[in-house]
């Protein structure tokens, strides 16, 4: 039996204005850092229109994008969020 690796990067918030979101190899001392949430990344997916497709840790636990279309008629035409995975 083999087991599988999955990859999970940390992503943090911080008080960099020039950089708000980091990943833990990316940050630098004299700033304050807290573990995103997903409402993190729903606003950086927003305000840059860029998508982390590999697992992310957040402050809620590992997160993956998700995107799910649904047939003609129904209520909602689609959805595209980070879920929580475990």
């Amino acid at each position: 039996m083999t087991t599988q690796t999955i990859e999970v990067k940390k992503v943090f918030v911080t008080d960099n204005q020039e950089q708000w979101i980091v990943f833990e190899e990316e940050m630098q001392a004299g700033f304050q850092y807290k573990l995103a949430s997903i409402d993190d990344l729903h606003d950086y997916v927003a305000g840059t229109g860029e998508v982390f497709t590999y697992n992310i840790e957040t402050s809620e636990g590992v997160a993956q994008w998700h995107e799910e279309q649904f047939p003609e008629g129904s209520p909602i035409d689609h959805v595209c969020e980070y879920r929580v995975i475990n």
